[in-house]
């Protein structure tokens, strides 16, 4: 499909958007770049948008940000009135983690601890395709449960014969950016 780009963001429904933000402001560096509805402006309720986003008519948008950290996809945080759900898990159905790649991942586990998230066992070292030396991943749950894996991949993957296309891995900086990777 020639007219697919990439993925632009992914979304985080969240239980108070400022304390989201400071999450992921001290844990990955992110920054906000604008506020589509600032906790500010009236909510948008469900029979407002629902039509649009699905969003049941007993519920409300509260408030969204957009946020960027390093190279790859841009986060939007959304805080609504009613969350719904059990804490994200590698079970749940549905979108359930979104992966950061990092350079040092003791450092990235230390981060998110000090910004409130827990960290599961790890790090881990990554296994068949994913494996290589120094390639380690590590699972954590922000403060409101949100499941992410931090990844350092210092290594090459391994892919299938005949693949035609590599894994995107996020470039080491901006400068990089547009660049793929063939990792």
């Amino acid at each position: 499909m020639s007219f697919v780009r990439g993925i632009e963001h992914i979304a985080l429904t969240v239980p108070n958007i400022e304390e989201a933000e400071a999450f992921f402001i001290q844990a990955f560096d992110a920054e906000v770049l604008y506020r589509t509805l600032p906790k500010s402006a009236d909510d948008q309720s469900g029979e407002q948008v629902g039509p649009i986003n699905g969003m049941p008519h007993d519920n409300a948008q509260r408030a969204i940000s957009m946020l960027r950290m390093g190279t790859g996809a841009n986060l939007e945080l959304i805080e609504v009135a009613s969350p719904t759900g059990e804490p994200a898990n590698i079970s749940t159905l549905g979108p359930t983690h979104f992966s950061i790649v990092v350079d040092d991942i003791q450092a990235a586990g230390r981060a998110i601890r000090q910004a409130g998230g827990t960290m599961f066992d790890g790090p881990q070292e990554c296994s068949g395709a994913e494996s290589g030396p120094g390639n380690q991943l590590w699972f954590c749950h922000t403060p409101w449960k949100s499941l992410i894996e931090i990844l350092q991949l210092p290594s090459e993957m391994t892919y299938r014969e005949g693949a035609t296309k590599t894994r995107y891995i996020p470039p080491a900086s901006e400068q990089d950016a547009n660049t793929p990777s063939s990792r």
